[in-house]
């Protein structure tokens, strides 16, 4: 008796194979998408007038954007422009235009970008080459964008020229459609761009997102326009990233310089120009502006692929910064419509060089409490550490010196926004320091709450009259203990040590107290 020869069992087990590849979840960010696509595309060339919005291109579902290719039509004089007697405004192009995407008849878009920038061709120059697997860019305005983008029922892309920024526009879009096929994935592609000038020097970080779950960050662009001459634009420090601050896991990623994120090492200073796979600085110029040294024009990226960053509840991402005019170009995936918070700006503040100083173009965030923190303490041989242990003495006291009242990012505090030192380095952080946050939580009954708490380096926590010894730890890892609340004000402290540990000077933690009903008991900032 002989088997079967291998070349009889070959189609069976190639078709086992494919039936599998097509039902598993595909491409880098693993997207739900049905098995058997239809290719389709659509090529159109459509001129805008100035200050007109157009509804450039339009998708049913269910469905998937793969490929997105613009490019603008030539200046005058160069052999082709939008009409003969057209003279449009070239300086800063990229930035007098907005591209948005709708996904499935929301009316807040998905996507909402000067076009330049969304494809990470920043300061309003027209190209410089950027080669990764989701975003190229080639000579005379060639870009073109691999994001994967599903929706259910229907996409939309629209455009809106600035009042001086009539154009043509040459549109490529390769998509997938499902006929008769159901859409599982609930995730969407978002992108955002963002701009501030100037940001504060060793102050609270440059805000690139902040997002609902679930969702996935996908990856940034970021152009600096050197302004400060106190250090190098690299030093304010590097990407801060605050996940899940009210979940069961909260994780926080902090980078070291800001060269250092784009894996460029010691390109703070003086770069030369390299595109790579997820990560390099693209644009990288000197220029004179009359100071002791030249100012960087420079714009970083990363993707976030081996290294993927989820996020279940929430996800706040800030990078360090000194004075400078910074803008951000972000791209991440989420359930439902994305909450916006920021609004595009009035066309003049949208160009490198206005002013546009944090808060103009920002929305309202999501209020999950304030603390007061108090000053910078030292604590050479855990001296505040000991003191914050020691049995209390009838009403507590504030230390000496200035209190600041803070907000939480999604249950985060983080002491480095305050308290930085002012000194020249590569995101500087004070050392064998301590300082204290204070807040209010109000129990509507008698109970006994479970205290949440994520940190690094050593923490007490004190509720009203009692001192905990939440210990030491190394990495950020959370820590969750029972804590008796009595009804009404219940007066919460939480003291943490600052070393450079393993995330080069991290002074963040993270906090969450709930009822035995798992309702959330709000931290509020006493009052002065």
């Amino acid at each position: 008796m002989c088997s079967l020869p291998p070349i009889r069992r070959l189609p069976f087990l190639a078709l086992l194979a494919f039936s599998l590849a097509q039902a598993a979840p595909s491409g880098p960010f693993n997207l739900d998408l049905p098995a058997e696509p239809v290719s389709d595309h659509v090529a159109i060339t459509k001129s805008i007038s100035a200050g007109e919005t157009v509804n450039y291109a339009t998708f049913d579902g269910p469905g998937c954007i793969k490929r997105i290719w613009i490019t603008l039509a030539r200046p005058v004089g160069s052999g082709r422009s939008v009409a003969p007697d057209a003279k449009p405004s070239r300086a800063f192009q990229n930035r007098k235009i907005i591209l948005r995407i709708y996904f499935d008849g929301a009316k807040t878009p998905n996507v909402e970008a000067p076009l330049g920038d969304f494809f990470g061709v920043m300061h309003g120059v027209d190209y410089y080459p950027v080669n990764t697997p989701f975003v190229s860019v080639k000579e005379h305005n060639g870009y073109e964008c691999f994001f994967e983008m599903p929706f259910a029922k229907s996409a939309r892309l629209e455009i809106t020229n600035a009042p001086d920024a009539s154009n043509s526009f040459y549109l490529q879009v390769a998509w997938h459609r499902y006929p008769d096929q159901e859409m599982k994935e609930k995730r969407r592609f978002s992108a955002q761009w963002r701009r501030e000038m100037p940001t504060p020097r060793y102050g609270n970080d440059y805000m690139i997102l902040d997002a609902d779950g679930p969702g996935q960050l996908i990856g940034f662009f970021y152009g600096v326009r050197l302004i400060d001459s106190v250090d190098r634009w690299s030093h304010g420090g590097a990407e801060n990233i605050y996940i899940d601050g009210l979940g069961d896991q909260p994780a926080y990623i902090r980078g070291i310089g800001g060269e250092d994120t784009f894996a460029t090492s010691y390109g703070g200073v003086l770069h030369r120009p390299e595109t790579h796979l997820y990560d390099g600085i693209p644009y990288y110029v000197s220029e004179d502006t009359g100071e002791a040294r030249s100012a960087q024009r420079l714009v970083g990226y990363r993707f976030y692929v081996a290294d993927s960053i989820r996020f279940k509840q929430s996800l706040r991402f800030q990078f360090g910064s000194m004075e400078n005019d910074i803008a951000s170009m972000v791209y991440w995936y989420q359930e439902g419509t994305p909450r916006r918070f920021v609004k595009m700006p009035e066309w003049g503040k949208m160009l490198p060089g206005a002013e546009l100083k944090a808060g103009q173009m920002d929305l309202a965030l999501p209020g999950d409490g304030a603390w007061n923190l108090g000053p910078v303490l030292e604590n050479e041989d855990s001296v505040a550490i000991k003191a914050a242990l020691k049995p209390a003495s009838g009403k507590a006291e504030k230390p000496a010196g200035e209190w600041t009242k803070q907000a939480t990012i999604h249950g985060f505090v983080d002491f480095n926004h305050l308290h930085r030192p002012g000194t020249r380095g590569v995101g500087t952080h004070y050392r064998k320091k301590a300082a204290e946050a204070v807040s209010v939580i109000e129990a509507p009954a008698d109970m006994v709450a479970k205290i949440r708490l994520a940190w690094d380096g050593r923490l007490v926590l004190r509720v009203n009259d009692t001192a905990t010894d939440f210990g030491t730890n190394g990495p950020f890892r959370q820590r969750t203990m029972e804590i008796p609340l009595k009804k009404g004000a219940n007066r919460v402290s939480v003291l943490l040590s600052n070393d450079t540990g393993s995330n080069h000077g991290g002074w963040a933690f993270a906090f969450r107290a709930t009822a035995p009903d798992g309702t959330l008991l709000v931290p509020r900032a006493e009052e002065k």
